[in-house]
């Protein structure tokens, strides 16, 4: 019986795939300032500027609690996914991550005392209405430095990679180059040069949200329910600039058996 081959895909914003690199398409970041902080952060008065980390502002804070964040109220049923970067530099502190839903907290979850930049994550099930605050905080009255960056709150259970919200997002924002390669195995490869890269020519969307791009007009969407209708539409890349998008096609999955 012959192997089955997989058909594997990545994206970056550099032609070897090293910058950026991610298997998964990134998700539109469900909060407004999350780049600069810029526009109503609580406690932001408290926390300084500290200089960039991957392109996104950093604010430090030396204290116990006090953490800074932005109140989402959520639109819908359904998980969303909350992530940050998030560096702690004293064996002093101890550093916890805190989510309060309709100004109930949580049990707080912790992240360790002294360690480098991580990407913190954790998915949540919400109701339409919810009113949602994230943010993180030093249990330790002599703690040092605790540092954050690049607030990211989206749908579904994966913490894709950082993007600006809706209203702030340009073509620039988007992964430029597309990798692929075939084999057997059916996980896809986290090493940048297992694949072949080329520039992105093509940004495929599902009921008007990107769901992948292409550098021919050919992709595989994945992940499709059962039963379910869909809307694609496609728009052509040409450096940071996007066309409008195709008239909408229109498709129904089967029912599974």
């Amino acid at each position: 019986m012959a192997e089955k081959n997989y058909l594997h895909t990545a994206y970056a914003n550099s032609a070897d795939g090293t910058y950026g690199f991610t298997t998964v398409y990134p998700n539109l970041n469900l909060l407004d300032g999350t780049k600069d902080f810029r526009g109503d952060w609580q406690n932001a008065g408290i926390w300084v500027n500290d200089g960039t980390y991957k392109g996104l502002t950093v604010k430090s804070y030396q204290g116990t609690w006090n953490g800074t964040f932005r109140k989402y109220i959520v639109p819908q049923d359904g998980l969303y996914t909350w992530s940050s970067f998030v560096k702690s530099e004293s064996d002093t502190s101890n550093i916890f991550r805190v989510l309060f839903i309709n100004n109930i907290q949580k049990p707080a979850v912790g992240l360790g005392r002294k360690f480098d930049w991580l990407r913190d994550s954790v998915t949540v099930s919400l109701k339409k209405g919810d009113e949602v605050i994230f943010n993180y905080g030093n249990s330790e009255n002599n703690g040092g430095k605790l540092s954050v960056a690049g607030y990211k709150l989206e749908q579904d259970s994966t913490a894709t990679p950082w993007m600006p919200s809706a209203s702030e997002v340009k073509t620039a924002d988007w992964p430029k180059y597309v990798g692929t390669y075939v084999d057997t195995n059916p996980t896809s490869s986290t090493e940048p040069s297992k694949y072949d890269w080329d520039e992105m020519k093509y940004r495929v969307y599902l009921d008007g949200v990107p769901v992948g791009g292409s550098k021919l007009l050919s992709f595989d969407l994945e992940n499709l329910k059962a039963g379910t209708s869909y809307n694609v539409q496609v728009s052509q890349i040409n450096g940071n600039v996007e066309s409008d998008k195709s008239e909408s096609v229109a498709f129904k999955t089967t029912l599974t058996k």
